[in-house]
């Protein structure tokens, strides 16, 4: 007898190419059969899945989950609310507070935490004021040491690209190019945050590696992915097309609808969809993966392909396709089943522009490594046009 079954659900799971209706036995801990429906047998649990969408568990590439620093926000919650089962923080903590970030937070989470280090020696303890205006709290080696210290845990390196943040001219290029050396030295790879950049663009692109991530990739103000007639650089593109990946870390101001509209015309998608979230923008316009994925089916991306966004592709980003975004048989069971709401609701970018749209996405049940959360997703009462 399996310990749980989950039956009746579309299973989207782009690792296998699968999106067709399947019944999923759990037990143990990990996904021991995966179906044609009513062939699974009994379980002790058993889920309908009806009507619903039963995916891998959710992957936030981007997060802020250090609960006693400014804007920080519990990972557990974070898992049971929206239906994520391992997500990535993106430097929240840099060299100095990073074992403090681990111990307190990263090994008391039941759900899969995994971080970035800030360039910062101080990450985002002080970030209102620019934690790299300084260039005294730049820590190349210390970035390096501290992914050695933490292997598996630590998987890359963070800097926030804004010339308030890293500085203007010479101090800019020196702080991003000492993040890239930390990544090449720690054998990893650089996730870069744009804002109103000391740089272009194309030049940011042109000096970062395959495997490396921008994130905030559909941001609007002066320093975009777009030119001024809303047109994607060649540079970009080139960047995309040679393996640097661009994730959506949707924020409180990094996220707009002219932007991701002209590039999804373009043909431009991002490699992954994630969130961004910390205290500033969890009670909107972010609110929870789920509905950061459903303003992607709004913008006409097919469910298959944002759940691919949401599973398999970050799972490939941090090199665990093997162990987490997928539902083969033998894995370790992270199952997120979302119920599709249909009706007109309203969404909401980062400049407070609404749009509406037709389905809504709700984490209604999550198995994290085999057991069914004590709780589903909510919210949806807000997002009535």
């Amino acid at each position: 007898m399996h310990d749980i079954l989950i039956r009746g659900g579309k299973v989207i799971d782009p690792s296998q190419g699968l999106s067709a209706l399947r019944d999923i036995a759990v037990t143990e801990g990990k996904i021991t059969a995966l179906c044609d429906p009513g062939t699974a047998g009994e379980a002790r649990h058993t889920i309908d899945a009806t009507n619903s969408i039963v995916t891998p568990g959710l992957i936030d590439l981007h997060v802020h989950v250090y609960k006693h620093v400014p804007l920080g926000l519990d990972a557990d919650l974070l898992s049971l609310g929206g239906g994520v089962t391992t997500m990535l923080d993106t430097g929240s903590a840099g060299s100095n507070n990073f074992d403090a970030f681990r111990k307190s937070c990263i090994d008391t989470a039941r759900c899969q935490v995994l971080g970035l280090v800030n360039l910062s020696r101080a990450g985002l303890v002080a970030a209102e004021l620019g934690e790299l205006m300084d260039r005294r709290y730049a820590d190349p080696q210390g970035v390096v040491r501290t992914i050695a210290r933490h292997p598996g845990v630590a998987v890359g390196v963070k800097i926030r690209a804004g010339a308030h943040i890293i500085g203007k001219g010479k101090d800019g290029w020196d702080n991003l190019n000492e993040a890239i050396w930390a990544a090449r030295e720690s054998k990893t790879w650089l996730m870069v945050h744009i804002g109103e950049c000391p740089m272009s663009i194309p030049d940011l692109v042109n000096a970062l590696s395959p495997g490396d991530v921008l994130t905030h990739c559909f941001k609007g103000g002066t320093t975009r992915v777009t030119d001024d007639l809303g047109r994607i650089f060649d540079d970009v593109r080139a960047a995309q097309e040679r393996g640097v990946e661009f994730d959506v870390g949707h924020g409180f101001g990094s996220f707009q609808w002219e932007v991701v509209e002209a590039a999804l015309e373009q043909g431009f998608e991002p490699t992954t969809i994630s969130t961004d979230l910390h205290m500033a923008n969890l009670h909107g316009p972010v609110f929870d993966m789920p509905t950061t994925m459903s303003k992607f089916l709004m913008l006409g991306l097919s469910m298959e392909r944002v759940v691919e966004m949401s599973t398999s592709a970050p799972a490939r980003t941090l090199g665990l396709q093997d162990q987490i975004g997928t539902l083969k048989v033998g894995t370790q069971a992270d199952v997120t089943v979302l119920e599709p709401l249909e009706g007109k609701f309203l969404f909401t970018d980062s400049y407070s522009v609404k749009r509406t749209g037709n389905t809504l996405l709700s984490a209604a049940v999550t198995i994290l490594k085999g057991e069914i959360l004590p709780a589903g997703g909510g919210r949806r009462m807000r997002f009535l046009a």
